[in-house]
Order: structure tokens, then C-alpha cells, then sequence
């Protein structure tokens, strides 16, 4: 089979090294298989997914993207590739515990293929399924930029956001998960994101359970945009978790 690498952003040979210090995300007794899988540390975040890896220090994120097993290619549909400047935008502000960080600068670039135009189940909105046409299996998401706090201090941004669906004739589920750090002129990591979203039920939504683990330091409860189911919702300033009301814990303390 005719392999077809492409490889995004740049990071250092120290950050490259991701063979030590990292956690992985719990696994699910009852066979669940989150989609994509998760190392971190504090100052490191691996994510391996269907045909895709991403790895993010504070110096950088490296994606590698295989084309011929990205997602689900036996569906026909294609692999599709955006990228959002950011510059300029009125933007939904992050909030940490160190810090309150207005984006100034950068580009999210967004990686995806569809597996499905069926409709999510409840408790995902109708209007979020207009705002958000076909199961996303996967999305592959990376912001590179500058942010700016309340001192009027320049600190550099980095983000993966990543979701997996996928919508079986029994079930339904997703795996969500956003890491990110703040980075000062020192070098230092302020802050740090580290939210990830699961879900899981029955194709029509029957016995759904979902939660939201936090090991970072930056979350904000917020009212999103599609309708009264998407209330209350977990966010890191303009990214969301899941687009509904979700419980949010606090597994044991990341390395």
C-alpha cells in the first residue's frame, strides 16, 4: 500500500523524544475504546489516533498524518484541510488560574474526514448537528499563536484540540480531548489545558454517560450557541469540550 506521509509544524529533538514521564489516559473496563489514545505529563502531550500522531511540548507540536489510514477511508469521503487566522477576531478569551489570555495571533489548522452524515444523539443538540454536519472520525486541530494577559504581557499559545467519534448501529461514542500551554518570555509554562471529554450510549442515546476530566489549569463553564442543550458547557476560550452540560472531575494529579 502506497503511504503518504504529511508532517505539520516543527518542534525541537528534546521535544521530538516523548519516551519518558508520560501518563496514559485510563483504560475503560467495559471495552470502550476511546478512538484516540493519551500520554501526558506536565510539559508533555502525546496523542495517537486512526492515522494520525501529534506530539506538543512548550516548543512546538509535530503532527504526522498517514493519508492512507486517516480516519475511515473505505467510507469515500475525503480528508479535508482548513485553516482559521485568528488575527483580528473577537474571540472568547481563556481563562486560567494564573492568568486571564486574549488571542493576539495565529492560525488553527484543521484536519478532518467524516465517517458519516447521520445525526449525533442526545444529548447533542439539533442545532448543533447543522452547526456541525456528519461524525467526526477524526478532527485533528492545532493552534500555533500569541496571547496577551491582564498585565499586557506576550505569551505564546499552543493547543491541540482532537476529537473521535464514532456511530455504530448499537452505540454511539466520542472522545474530546484539548491540551495546551502558555508560555511566557522565560520559557516557562503559566498555564496549562488539559480537558478531555468522553462519551459514550446507545445509537439513539439510551443509557448515555459522558464527563469531562481535567489534569490542567484553564477551564470556563460558558453558554454556547446551539440551543438550550448546549447550556452550561465546559470550555477553554474558544474551544469547547462537548457542546452540552457535562460533569467535570479531577482524576489524580498528572506528573
Amino acid at each position: 500500500m502506497n503511504r503518504n506521509k504529511v508532517v505539520v509544524g516543527s518542534v525541537t529533538a528534546a521535544a521530538v523524544a516523548l519516551t519518558s514521564g508520560l501518563v496514559a489516559a485510563p483504560a475503560h473496563a467495559d471495552g470502550w475504546k476511546p478512538g484516540i489514545e493519551i500520554q501526558e505529563s506536565k510539559s508533555r502531550v502525546k496523542a495517537v489516533g486512526p492515522g494520525f500522531t501529534l506530539r506538543m511540548t512548550k516548543h512546538g507540536i509535530r503532527t504526522t498524518v498517514d493519508e492512507d489510514e486517516f480516519g475511515d477511508p473505505s467510507t469515500g469521503n475525503p480528508i479535508q484541510r482548513t485553516s482559521i487566522d485568528m488575527a483580528g477576531r473577537t474571540l472568547r478569551p481563556f481563562e486560567c488560574d494564573n492568568g486571564t489570555y486574549t488571542i493576539k495571533s495565529g492560525k488553527f489548522d484543521r484536519t478532518l474526514r467524516v465517517s458519516t452524515t447521520e445525526k449525533r444523539p442526545l444529548p447533542y443538540s439539533p442545532e448543533f448537528a447543522v452547526a456541525f454536519p456528519g461524525v467526526l472520525s477524526p478532527f485533528l486541530g492545532v493552534i500555533d499563536g500569541t496571547v496577551t494577559n491582564a498585565q499586557g504581557e506576550t505569551l505564546r499559545v499552543l493547543v491541540s484540540d482532537l476529537a473521535h467519534e464514532e456511530l455504530t448501529k448499537d452505540s454511539f461514542t466520542s472522545t474530546s480531548p484539548i491540551h495546551g500551554y502558555f508560555v511566557d518570555s522565560s520559557g516557562k509554562i503559566r498555564d496549562r489545558i488539559s480537558l478531555i471529554g468522553r462519551f459514550k450510549s446507545g445509537r439513539n442515546g439510551e443509557n448515555a454517560r459522558h464527563w469531562i476530566e481535567d489534569r490542567g489549569t484553564c477551564r470556563q463553564i460558558v453558554d454556547l450557541a446551539w440551543g438550550p442543550l448546549s447550556k452550561q458547557s465546559v470550555a477553554t476560550g474558544p474551544l469547547f469540550v462537548l457542546p452540552f452540560k457535562s460533569p467535570l472531575i479531577v482524576p489524580d494529579k498528572t506528573p
